[in-house]
């Protein structure tokens, strides 16, 4: 298999995938919104 420059998107996202990922993992997200409440918008 091979790929064309135009397939492939180079995208430096530094450590910022591996903490998505955890707070992701950990269900962060959830209990903040549990906590806090989300906003009408």
């Amino acid at each position: 298999m091979s790929f064309s420059e135009s397939q492939i998107k180079v995208q430096d996202i530094h450590y910022l995938g591996i903490v998505a990922g955890i707070i992701d993992e950990m269900s962060l997200v959830n209990l903040f919104n549990q906590l806090l409440g989300t906003h009408p918008e």
